[in-house]
């Protein structure tokens, strides 16, 4: 009797990450919906000449930091199905292979540690993204004033940046994955 509850307790709570599961597709797709939008406006601003919110850029620049705030989306979406994928894997279904479920070998998942390394990877990529958009709309903005002041405005991220990703790789959550195969449990980690 005790064993079928406690095998009912640990299922209620391996499917109650399914709300974080849903949550998580639901905001990729909110955030492919934003890019296909930036990209919209790039094809806008491009052949309609309507720069929206950034007439102060030339056209061809203003297009380019449309499509940088939808590649910056696009990456956050990615991000998002990966985690719910992750979870998935991990809590929901982790009996069955990423080929049983009709994904990609990349999206399989093999441990908590893992899906906590490459989403800060990811989330590195993405500020560098930002960082980039940033910097265009700064750089190329009407009266730019390079002062000390906006110089060291400027700087800010690129060193967040730099430290998180440092940061990261002191700290590397998981071994990397030796040539695609998989480290077998228990085994020695991949030399670097």
């Amino acid at each position: 009797m005790i064993d079928t509850i406690e095998k009912w307790a640990f299922r209620m709570t391996r499917l109650s990450t399914s709300a974080a599961i849903i949550a998580s597709w639901l905001g990729a797709f909110l955030m492919f919906l934003l890019g296909i939008e930036h990209t919209v406006d790039a094809f806008s601003a491009f052949l309609l000449r309507d720069p929206g919110p950034y007439a102060d850029l030339p056209v061809g620049d203003a297009t380019v930091v449309h499509l940088i705030g939808a590649l910056d989306r696009f990456l956050i979406g990615v991000v998002l199905l990966y985690f719910g994928y992750g979870l998935y894997g991990l809590f929901v279904r982790p009996d069955r292979s990423p080929r049983d479920l009709g994904l990609p070998e990349w999206l399989h998942v093999d441990s908590i540690g893992e899906l906590k390394q490459t989403l800060a990877e990811v989330i590195i990529v993405i500020l560098f993204v930002l960082y980039l958009r940033v910097a265009l709309e700064t750089f190329h903005a009407d009266g730019l004033d390079l002062s000390i002041e906006m110089a060291l405005k400027l700087l800010i991220l690129p060193v967040a940046i730099a430290l998180l990703a440092g940061s990261l790789r002191l700290a590397e959550l998981h071994p990397k994955k030796a040539s695609g195969a998989r480290q077998t449990a228990g085994g020695p980690p991949p030399s670097p």
